[in-house]
């Protein structure tokens, strides 16, 4: 069997190549190969957010999840869901000016510049970090299904030359081709892999009376359960790969079209992929919970499993693809550019492949510290939960000063810091402090500013 999953990634691993082989003409200039030329339509917008987020985290990290909490892991991603219907709401706020390209388009119409880069830097963090756990992912899935041919370090080797080596060829343009691929092969997998185990074992059935499996909040508890979703719906608002994608749109209309359509899509795998997980548990009770997923191969037919796998193994990329080209868009755009001082599109282009290889490097080496998947997100995504609260403040109360903004960054950053150092985050999340540090800074910002001080 194992010799079929070598065969059918080896095919797959092709078809993704001779993809950003052929795209790599439309992706001669900056422009197309960071934001496809501003001419991607509907259904290449859906496929690009519905991949955005069903990623490592969602699929990988949703089985592990739920795998531990059961159905209350879902939670983790209702925020995203909630965040995709407010952005199309707001699009056109964000995309104020067609020529956008990341977060500082959006935050530099509001705040000063050192406060624009202060929050690019963050958005970068976190884009880099979500890039690692697709490749962390990627790392376990391979590893789990081709055991003894391919160790845990080599899966994630092998995950992050593929998509990187195909972004690196046809920037952004090779991510919406190769995310339609990805979605085709997602849906149909998934699905496929896990109605067979729901239908042909009695696992569902008989989590359903083991403590805290169907229960809404689970173990988690109402308030970790809804700080979850918060949080996720803070870091999904203005998350960079959305406002990339937004970018790449021929037009506002489309991409608000394209936006609803690709978060439709995402649902119903998501929920298939908790499932799964919780089928894990009945059937393998005793497993490491990363390998919840990939495990299930075990259990169904060969002509099903190469689908099951592909199922798997694509959300890793089709997440990580957008991360890394908003991450590479935001770094050339943002901070290379300017300090090279590049100006001839030809050398930009060239920046931006050497960036996106160099950021698909930088998230390998990031893979080998990561633990659990779905809490690490959560607390880096407090990052990007203090540029929403900064962006949000800015458009509610007018003229605020930028001074304001950047100490609710630094202030952010260093409650993270020492929750980590003193164990705080143990005892509640960071986001709860961050959420009342800048909400209190903020406030005073409007106050003294309507004293005239």
């Amino acid at each position: 069997m194992q010799g079929i999953y070598l065969f059918s990634i080896f095919g797959y691993i092709c078809l993704l190549w001779l993809t950003g082989v052929y795209v790599t003409r439309r992706s001669r200039s900056s422009e197309a190969y960071l934001v496809a030329s501003r001419g991607l339509s509907v259904p290449f917008i859906s496929v690009l957010i519905a991949g955005t987020w069903i990623g490592g985290v969602s699929i990988v990290g949703m089985a592990q999840g739920a795998y531990i909490h059961g159905i209350s892991a879902l939670w983790f991603q209702v925020g995203i869901w909630i965040a995709m219907f407010v952005t199309s709401i707001l699009l056109g706020r964000i995309m104020a000016d067609k020529k956008t390209y990341s977060i500082l388009d959006v935050v530099g119409s509001l705040y000063d510049k050192k406060t624009t880069r202060f929050a690019g830097i963050l958005q970068l963090i976190f884009s880099i970090w979500v890039v690692t756990m697709q490749i962390v992912g990627g790392g376990a899935i391979l590893s789990v299904i081709l055991k003894g041919k391919v160790s845990f370090q080599m899966g994630m080797f092998m995950t992050t030359v593929v998509f990187t080596l195909y972004n690196v060829l046809g920037g952004f343009v090779a991510t919406a081709y190769t995310n339609l691929i990805h979605i085709c092969a997602i849906v149909l997998g998934i699905f496929l892999g896990g109605l067979y185990v729901v239908i042909n074992t009695d696992a569902l059935s008989q989590m359903v009376s083991k403590s805290h499996y169907f229960q809404p909040f689970g173990d988690l508890g109402v308030t970790q359960a809804l700080g979850w979703a918060y949080i996720n719906f803070t870091l999904g608002v203005l998350a960079q790969p959305v406002i990339n994608t937004a970018s790449s749109a021929k037009t506002l209309k489309e991409g608000k079209k394209g936006i609803i359509i690709g978060n439709i899509i995402a649902i119903p795998v998501v929920v298939m992929a908790a499932l799964c997980g919780i089928a894990a548990k009945n059937i393998f009770p005793e497993i490491p919970s990363i390998s919840a997923l990939p495990i299930l191969l075990n259990i169904v037919p060969p002509y099903i499993a190469v689908l099951f796998l592909l199922s798997m193994w694509a959300p890793l990329m089709s997440s990580g693809s957008p991360f890394l080209m908003g991450a590479t868009t935001l770094a050339v755009k943002g901070y290379i550019a300017p300090f090279l001082k590049i100006d001839n599109d030809r050398r930009l282009l060239l920046a931006s492949r050497v960036t996106t290889l160099m950021i698909g490097a930088i998230s390998l080496g990031l893979g080998f510290f990561v633990k659990e998947i779905l809490r690490e997100v959560t607390w880096i995504a407090v990052l990007l939960s203090a540029i929403v609260y900064i962006v949000f403040s800015g458009w509610v109360f007018k003229g605020i000063k930028s001074i304001y903004a950047f100490l609710s960054l630094a202030g952010t950053v260093l409650i993270l810091f020492f929750s980590f150092i003193f164990g705080f985050y143990r005892i509640i999340h960071p986001i709860w402090p961050v959420t009342i540090y800048i909400y209190l800074l903020m406030l005073l910002g409007v106050c003294l500013k309507r004293q005239g001080t």
